[in-house]
């Protein structure tokens, strides 16, 4: 077999020409000449200069840190900084520089025990998964969502998920003909038939800034003469596109034939609600004020809104579970979906007064029983967690069953219900602490270890869909029901729990749990 070592050596000397030990014997002489050079002249190291030049994050991170000697060039070492955007981090090698956004296995530095904090935790985010959801939500408050996509990737990644038919590139109207070949009279006209063609569709269109940002609507295209009659302004405000009303004036003869049986505009009557047009930009929230000309966007009919490709994942300690647990479902609004491949949080939730479902013994038993048979197993304990306030816990292991539609059912498990959360503020803390959390209330239940709003000093509290009172009417029998009512008792909530690493969870639960509706929380096995 061939020496590994030997192979390495070999693998770089044709990556980077000339062997491993000339690379870093060249690298410690650049590095000390550099030094000699930049002496007293303040302006630092290569290392230094670099960690200068890459963003005012960098530059805080690197928190005076000097160059490493050439004598640690030998074994390397990464140095984390934030990128340019300043929404994630970077590991850069010192020996190598190489350069990866995941933190290596054999990252070292004070950096490496804090938790990384999300510096726009607080920004409108949507993912991929629920991109279609979010973007009507704020569509129905008359404002046209502006799409952060953070880089070319992500914003590969949402034309994608929204579809490439119904794109509006900008480019034309901001770089001019000479750049773009395309003249812009034609361009305007390409812009009202994009957009015409949604409407008919009922479809999203995305009007795509890249880079480059928007053009000046109003001046340069909507109020200029020769063009306000095609792409008139009210085309960009979202609130004229409720019913079929001014779109006589854009759609032409040629866009007004009949639809099966129905008139162009019975025909728009019908597609027009589904319609939905979006701004879609590379921008991240730490950019896009000072990149993009958000006045010549219409003044308050649009809503910055970051999108996440992957879901975020939250790294704990076991001694930290219950609190992010009730952060997770009474401060965020997100189903805890807990990775332990330990399962010391199977454990430790089952001394905390759990109903528990194991889906893969209801697995076993819907290949001798029968479906309704595993259906009704799953109302019963949904009612019991129901009746006496505690957390259902629905303990996957290594399994990944469809709980969106082979399980679901609105007389038994309405699993969209039970994955929907509304944050509630709350009104009188008083009150509220007379309940248990995660582990019940005090009210005919047995009472757990926190608040049902969070704990101490919290400002509001995760409501179930699945409380609702159509939905407890259709799974509560008679047998079920106090005084012929169905009762829910605070501190119901639920929580996941899976074998799964993170990095499985996105492909092997992507299709049996709503992951954008959830909260991943890795706990270490120390």
């Amino acid at each position: 077999a061939p020496d590994p070592a030997k192979v390495a050596d070999d693998s770089f000397a044709k990556g980077v020409g000339g062997t491993k030990a000339d690379h870093l014997l060249e690298k410690q002489m650049g590095e000390m000449l550099r030094e000699k050079d930049t002496k007293g002249s303040g302006e630092g190291t290569l290392f230094e200069q670099w960690i200068r030049g890459t963003s005012a994050p960098a530059m805080k991170v690197s928190n005076g840190k000097a160059a490493p000697p050439p004598s640690d060039y030998a074994a390397g070492k990464w140095i984390r900084t934030l990128n340019a955007q300043g929404n994630c981090y970077l590991y850069i090698h010192t020996t190598t520089y190489a350069m990866q956004g995941n933190r290596p296995e054999d990252f070292q530095g004070e950096e490496e025990a804090a938790a990384v904090e999300d510096p726009y935790a607080s920004f409108p985010t949507a993912y991929l998964a629920s991109l279609k959801d979010d973007i009507s939500a704020v569509w129905a408050k008359g404002q046209a969502p502006l799409l952060l996509a953070q880089g070319d990737e992500g914003h590969a990644a949402v034309l994608q998920a929204l579809g490439t038919e119904y794109v509006l590139d900008v480019k034309p109207f901001v770089l001019g003909v000479i750049k773009t070949k395309i003249k812009f009279a034609d361009h305007v006209e390409t812009a009202r038939k994009t957009l015409v063609k949604a409407m008919k569709a009922g479809a999203t269109a995305v009007i795509d800034l890249s880079d480059v940002g928007p053009p000046n609507w109003k001046e340069k295209i909507c109020q200029v003469e020769e063009y306000k009659k095609t792409f008139p302004i009210w085309i960009l405000d979202p609130n004229a596109h409720k019913e079929v009303d001014k779109h006589g004036q854009i759609f032409k003869k040629e866009d007004k034939k009949e639809v099966g049986d129905k008139d162009w505009d019975d025909a728009l009557a019908d597609s027009i609600p589904n319609f939905r047009f979006v701004y879609l930009s590379t921008c991240g929230p730490g950019d896009y004020e000072k990149n993009i000309e958000l006045p010549f966007l219409p003044q308050n009919k649009w809503k910055a809104l970051r999108v996440k490709t992957v879901q975020d994942q939250q790294a704990i300690p076991l001694t930290a579970l219950a609190s992010t647990l009730d952060d997770s479902y009474h401060r965020k609004g997100l189903i805890p979906l807990v990775s332990d491949t330990t399962e010391n949080t199977d454990t430790f939730l089952a001394f905390q007064h759990t109903v528990v479902i194991e889906m893969k013994a209801l697995i076993l038993l819907k290949a001798s029983q029968g479906l309704e048979a595993v259906r009704e197993q799953l109302r019963k304990k949904l009612v019991q967690a129901l009746k006496n306030g505690n957390t259902l816990l629905l303990r996957l292991t290594n399994t990944a069953p469809d709980l969106l539609e082979t399980y679901a059912a609105p007389d038994s498990f309405p699993a969209a219900e039970l994955f929907s959360l509304v944050l509630e503020e709350i009104e009188d803390q008083e009150v509220e602490q007379h309940y248990g959390g995660f582990g019940g209330a005090l009210d005919g239940a047995t009472p757990g270890y926190a608040q049902p709003g969070g704990g101490e000093g919290a400002k509001t509290k995760g409501v179930s869909g699945v409380t609702k009172k159509e939905v407890l009417d259709a799974i509560y029998k008679d047998e079920d029901k106090e005084a012929g009512a169905a009762i829910v008792r605070p501190g119901f909530k639920t929580v996941v729990t899976t074998n799964f690493a993170p990095a499985e969870i996105q492909t092997k639960l992507a299709a049996a749990l709503p992951l954008h509706k959830c909260n991943i929380i890795a706990v270490s096995a120390s």
